[in-house]
């Protein structure tokens, strides 16, 4: 290749490269501005979302203050809705109180102004049966009497409902023995089921209380409602009376009881039970009225008031079961008034006692010197204090088996010493009082609470207690430890002639009788006796003839010792005498 060829291919390859340079160059600047341009649009862009961005919040914001005010004012309405309904249950139960009350007071003077004629009508009814008038004439007069002692008893019935619905229903409770009273319902009833042939079944639990913290009216009334309803509705067969202990809380010294009365009725048709205890209900069939209406409501509604209540179990055609149930009754403590068992009845020398020993602590000399003179059979040694420093201070040296304590002493200083005795013995604990143990908190003294004693003491009481303790001996067998009386005593009395004695003595020796418990007022005691004579001539019984005569002589002498125990024996005897002619 000569010189000026080479020359023109070099200068060809030349413009060639700067051709595609200059081409190159022209791509970068465009595809520059391209990127540019997009980067400038995207720029755009996020500027046109960031304000749409805002946008959105802005009408968020707003939307969410709207709803928020919507919901505001919602709220405020609701409110201001809900102060008037406030304000409107206010006045309602204003008007219901005061309604109530008027109610209440029209019924208490319709009450007075309808039993002065009516108790009018019924003396002229009971004149008129006196007299020996034509049988037609005394069927009406027979009529208008029972017509109008029904008529008072409804009254009667509707003002005991009112106070039970405006909440001036109040429990009286006092002593009462349950077992006594249902005995004396069965009397009452017995002439109406001897004349239908129906057996009347009796089984109360041994270990039932001999008294209980009730209101003794109330109880009464629900009780016979029910044991009459089952003699009135049963034609045939037999009526079933059980008094049932279902739980003992030794601490709270109480228990749950039921009253179950079961029948061999028609019973009850299903659909009927709920409705048996509602006001003004019944189940009656051929014009019979089961429960008289207002009596099964009310007595619910009062067995409820008193922490129970009154459940129906019936099949039509098996006969029915009323269970009356209330829940920690109360026992009534026994003292010198009111024990089943004397002090001569008991020998102490019986106990286990393995030279172990007792505490005392109580203030009261005498009763610290009653379970020492007690114990004082037994090997027991006694340590007797009249504050718990020293017994404490023994405590903590010797293992003893039990420590009787004044209740008030064992509870004083936010249970100080209770807390104390339980760091340093184990022993069961009595407690000694004169009030209800209702109005303590033994619960949470943590203390192995063994039973409680009343003031002032019983030994036979003590008795019992030790038996429980140092021999191991439940209530139902504790009676074998006892001296009592032989039925024997009253096995020559008929039983016409112990049915006049309970009726005459239900009329003219319980309330003397109770008096005399209540008061230990001599004279009363002495009342007591001479109608107790008079009665035992009456109905020709021999026993109660020479313990009625026995008893005036130890009120004439003066012998307060042997007057508390027999009055405790008189209630013995009665239920011997019951035993004896059942």
């Amino acid at each position: 290749m000569d010189e000026n060829t080479r020359i023109v291919f070099f200068v060809t390859i030349a413009v060639i490269v700067a051709f595609f340079l200059n081409v190159i160059r022209v791509l970068r600047s465009k595809q520059k501005g391209y990127v540019d341009f997009l980067e400038n649009e995207i720029f755009k862009l996020k500027e046109k979302v960031l304000e749409q961005q805002k946008i959105i919040k802005a009408e968020e914001k707003s939307a969410h203050s709207a709803l928020s005010l919507q919901q505001t004012k919602k709220i405020e309405t609701l409110e201001a809705e809900l102060q008037r309904q406030k304000e409107r249950v206010v006045d309602a139960k204003l008007i219901a109180q005061e309604a109530n009350r008027v109610k209440s007071e029209f019924l208490l003077n319709i009450r007075h102004e309808i039993r002065t004629p009516m108790n009018s009508i019924i003396v002229f009814a009971e004149l008129l049966l006196q007299e020996k008038s034509p049988k037609k004439v005394y069927n009406y007069a027979k009529n208008i009497y029972k017509a109008s002692k029904k008529l008072l008893e409804m009254i009667d019935d509707i003002i005991e409902l009112s106070r039970v619905e405006n909440g001036t229903f109040t429990l009286e409770e006092k002593a009462v023995d349950l077992k006594a009273l249902i005995h004396k319902i069965i009397r009452s009833q017995k002439e109406k089921a001897d004349k239908k042939g129906l057996e009347i079944i009796v089984d109360i639990e041994s270990v039932f209380p001999d008294a209980l913290m009730l209101d003794e009216k109330k109880v009464e009334n629900i009780c016979q409602n029910l044991i009459e309803n089952a003699v009135k509705f049963t034609e045939k067969g037999f009526v079933r009376i059980q008094l049932l202990v279902n739980k003992k809380d030794i601490v709270t010294n109480s228990v749950d009881i039921s009253l179950v009365v079961e029948d061999s009725g028609e019973g009850i048709d299903e659909e009927m039970q709920g409705k048996i205890f509602e006001i003004f209900e019944n189940s009656g069939e051929k014009g019979k009225e089961r429960g008289m209406g207002l009596g099964l409501s009310i007595n619910r509604k009062i067995a409820k008031q008193m922490q129970g209540d009154i459940v129906l179990e019936s099949k039509k055609g098996k006969g029915s079961c009323f269970i009356f149930t209330i829940k920690s009754v109360e026992i009534a403590l026994t003292n010198t008034l009111s024990a089943s068992f004397h002090e001569e009845m008991v020998d102490f020398s019986l106990l286990n006692t393995d030279k172990g020993s007792i505490v005392v602590i109580d203030e009261d000399s005498e009763s610290r010197e009653i379970i020492k003179s007690a114990f004082a059979q037994s090997a027991l040694k006694i340590f007797l204090f009249d504050n718990p420093r020293g017994a404490i201070e023994l405590l903590k040296k010797e293992r003893v088996e039990a420590v009787f304590i004044d209740i008030d002493i064992l509870t004083s200083d936010d249970n100080a010493v209770a807390k104390m005795l339980k760091s340093i013995t184990v022993a069961p604990v009595v407690t000694l009082t004169q009030k209800r143990i209702k109005d303590f908190n033994l619960q949470k003294s943590g203390l192995q609470i063994a039973g409680h004693l009343k003031k002032p003491l019983l030994k036979s009481e003590l008795f019992k207690i030790a038996l429980q303790i140092l021999n191991n001996v439940s209530e139902e067998e504790q009676k074998n430890f006892f001296i009592v009386e032989k039925e024997e005593d009253f096995k020559g009395v008929q039983k016409s002639q112990a049915e006049k004695f309970f009726k005459e003595s239900s009329r003219r020796l319980e309330s003397l009788y109770e008096e005399a418990n209540r008061t230990n007022d001599l004279q009363t005691i002495e009342s007591f006796a001479k109608e107790l004579l008079m009665i035992s001539k009456e109905c020709n019984i021999e026993h109660f003839r020479v313990f009625a005569e026995s008893l005036l002589t130890k009120v004439d002498l003066f012998e307060i010792d042997s007057i508390n125990s027999m009055m405790q024996e008189y209630k013995q005897k009665i239920s011997l005498l019951k035993d004896s002619v059942v």
